[in-house]
């Protein structure tokens, strides 16, 4: 019975680091295949903003995890044909907080 027990620990163990490791290669490659810039610096010219200004205004630990939720978002593509057509960021955008935050005006 024991070795019965260790035998099933480690499969456990062995899926978790496979699906952890699956996990990490999906992450890599939708990270690759992001087109630069990314759609977030496009919609702050939108909003009339350089990244310096943005990062005065938030913070640059702010603006990092607003590019890296931008590069791991999986709807780039539709974020982008919207920036191309003029339209809003999306209501879904993981970064519409942050464009929110961005409009108040600073004193």
């Amino acid at each position: 019975m024991e070795s019965f027990t260790s035998v099933l620990a480690a499969a456990m163990l062995s899926l978790v680091a496979v699906l952890l490791g699956y996990g990490l290669a999906v992450a890599w490659r939708r990270a690759l295949r992001a087109q630069v810039p990314l759609p977030f610096y496009g919609m702050l010219r939108r909003e009339g903003l350089s990244a310096g200004e943005a990062r005065e205004a938030v913070g640059v630990h702010a603006l990092a995890l607003a590019s890296r939720r931008c590069a791991f978002c999986a709807a780039g593509a539709l974020c982008r044909a919207r920036l191309a057509a003029g339209g809003p960021a999306a209501g879904d955008c993981p970064n519409a907080g942050l464009f929110v935050a961005l409009r108040r005006p600073r004193i």
